[in-house]
This record gives structure tokens, C-alpha cells and sequence, in this order.
């Protein structure tokens, strides 16, 4: 898994560097509504977009699986409830088993 993780991260840390080596000149971002306007250099406004892109593909994946964490976890409770109530059955049925083979062998010592 730590190799497929380097294959991974070895490329996408070469493109970012190259990135910003490449991109290093000023651009001016203006906010349009409020009229306020920042110098910065392009590979920084790049890696910010990406940045923020990914926080939200997180943000909304998270979201649309909220569905699925809740009905896990009402499984999850649901099992929890059936393994305490299979445990009370079965120290019922030992209690019945117990009581059983009491009576039966006071019959035969009767007999």
C-alpha cells in the first residue's frame, strides 16, 4: 500500500513543483462585487482553486453519505439490542435446562 501510495504522491508533487516554478508571475485577482483587488502569483491562486475544489468534494461527499452513516448506525444499535436479547433467552433457556434436570432426577430418586 506505501508504494501505490508513492506512485501516487511522487507525480502529483513533481507537477505541483513544476507548477510553481513555471507560474511564478504576478496576476492580479479582483472580487467583483466589492471592488477589491490582490497581486498574487498564479501558482498560488491555482493551488488554492484546487485546494478549495477538493474541500468541497469532500464536504459534499460527506454530506451525501450521511444518509448511509445513519442507517448504519440504527443497524448497528438494532444488533446490539437483539445480541442482549438473545443473551437473556439463552441464561433463560439454561435456567429452564437446570430446573428440568432437577426435577428429573429427584422423578428417578423417587422411583
Amino acid at each position: 500500500m506505501k508504494r501505490f501510495s508513492w506512485v501516487l504522491t511522487a507525480p502529483i508533487t513533481l507537477v505541483i513543483l513544476l507548477l510553481a516554478v513555471n507560474n511564478r508571475q504576478d496576476v492580479t485577482l479582483e472580487i467583483w462585487p466589492f471592488g477589491l483587488q490582490f497581486d498574487y502569483p498564479l501558482y498560488l491562486i491555482i493551488l488554492i482553486s484546487v485546494g478549495l475544489g477538493i474541500l468541497a468534494g469532500a464536504l459534499i461527499a460527506w454530506l451525501s453519505s450521511a444518509a448511509t452513516r445513519r442507517r448504519a448506525k440504527a443497524a448497528e444499535w438494532k444488533v446490539l439490542d437483539l445480541q442482549r436479547d438473545l443473551s437473556f433467552e439463552r441464561a433463560e433457556l439454561k435456567k429452564l435446562q437446570e430446573k428440568e434436570a432437577s426435577t428429573s432426577l429427584a422423578v428417578k430418586e423417587a422411583s
